[in-house]
């Protein structure tokens, strides 16, 4: 009798505690999928934080980028022709007062300033929105800056495009001409680099930009907040594109952009 009961309590205290295992068991089970539960959720909010973070620089762009197109284009067509309507009107005053060496002079001293004036508002007109970055496309654009940024700094810039000339989308070629033209712009301020080099290689699939010079670098982790890197970065978010920017000091700077086309 006394066995028996001494079997019944070790059953009772067997079950139970197997009980109290499968318990824990599926406490811990439930800790781990709520867990698994919660970091998705947290992901994919991280996901929806980025994606509206890219919607609204993507509007901002897009606002700021036709306003540009919209000034440049006044700025090319009413200041411009007004400036050429004005150097007619100088030009026949000089040529009716052809008797007159005082009013000759200065009409002449008028006529070199309006020149210069519109030479001025073309090539302010021309950086703000690039026609042949419209016209003909990224290809042509780049060598056009690429010629203009190594004449004006005496910097060598060594451009190579390589692969399909088919054009990307405009918005996409606009963000990359500019991340281009913010990083010459940077290198030609800062980098004391003698040679530049751009290599493009465009593909069905991809797009990938590489930038690379061999001027004096700079600390990454005490730049990071400047403008130039933070446009740069900006740009390349609203592709949806993936940006290394590696970068030592007295070893030059390394920039390279990839764009996957069937992610933008």
């Amino acid at each position: 009798m006394v066995t028996e009961t001494q079997e019944g309590t070790s059953l009772i205290l067997f079950i139970g505690m197997l009980g109290m295992f499968f318990l824990a068991l599926a406490i811990v089970g439930f800790v781990i999928i709520y867990r698994r539960r919660l970091l998705k959720q947290q992901m994919k909010l991280q996901e929806q934080k980025i994606i509206h973070q890219q919607q609204l620089l993507q509007s901002a762009v897009k606002i700021q980028d036709d306003e540009r197109k919209r000034f440049a284009a006044d700025l090319h067509d009413e200041i411009g022709s007004g400036i050429s309507t004005i150097l007619l009107s100088v030009e026949r005053i000089k040529k009716e007062q052809a008797d007159q060496p005082e009013i000759v002079s200065k009409s002449q001293n008028v006529r070199d300033q309006l020149n210069h004036l519109l030479k001025k508002v073309r090539e302010i007109s021309y950086n703000i929105m690039p026609p042949t970055l419209e016209d003909f496309g990224l290809n042509e654009a780049i060598s056009d800056l690429c010629y203009s940024i190594s004449e004006s700094s005496k910097i060598n810039i060594d451009y190579e495009w390589n692969g399909d000339e088919k054009r990307l989308e405009f918005s996409q070629e606009l963000a990359l001409y500019r991340i281009i033209k913010e990083v010459l712009v940077n290198a030609v301020k800062h980098s004391e680099a003698k040679t530049i080099k751009i290599t493009i290689e465009n593909t069905t699939e991809s797009f990938n930009l590489s930038i690379k010079d061999d001027g004096k670098g700079f600390d990454t982790e005490t730049v990071q907040k400047g403008a130039g890197l933070r446009n740069i970065k900006e740009r390349a978010l609203i592709l949806s594109a993936l940006i290394d920017i590696a970068s030592k000091v007295n070893s030059g700077t390394m920039i390279h952009v990839h764009l996957n086309k069937e992610n933008a």
